[in-house]
């Protein structure tokens, strides 16, 4: 038993008494050379020109808003449509109606209803469509739009 025991302590010992030897390096009276990269420029020691293969650029396109065709049913059976005004004299109402129309890319129409000449945008087939085209009406400064019915 005694045997058992010394062959066991005598490695424990001899790892004891060696203990830690790692070596750390002194970098303190080195200077560091690395940088922080910025990844928005060119990489280090670069001097070309990063476009140099590329075809040059002659212009710019930017698309306007597409023209919209609209559907004959949709135009003359009854839809909702957005009132934005109304006017007292033919004249006023078809001015309103021309500068809006050259603002947007939906029909104006000028309606003739009892004493007043009405200012009306869309020819939309579902009231939520034109709801959701009031708040662009609004931001154009026509307040007190609000969804209606036309039937021409």
């Amino acid at each position: 038993m005694n045997k058992a025991i010394l062959i066991f302590l005598v490695p424990v010992l001899i790892l004891v008494a060696c203990g830690d030897t790692t070596v750390t390096p002194d970098n303190s009276d080195q200077t560091s050379t690395f940088e922080p990269i910025d990844p928005y420029s060119d990489p280090p020691d670069y001097t070309g020109d990063p476009f140099e293969n590329f075809p040059g650029s002659t212009g710019l396109s930017i698309p306007g808003e597409v023209p919209v065709e609209y559907e004959e049913e949709i135009l003359t059976g009854t839809h909702f449509t957005i009132q934005i005004s109304a006017a007292t004299t033919e004249e006023t109402a078809q001015r309103l109606a021309e500068s809006v129309s050259a603002e947007i890319n939906h029909p104006v129409f000028v309606d003739h209803i009892g004493e007043h000449w009405k200012v009306r945008v869309g020819a939309f087939p579902a009231r939520e469509d034109a709801t959701d085209y009031t708040r662009v009406l609004v931001d154009m400064g026509f307040t007190d739009a609000w969804v209606t019915t036309r039937e021409p």
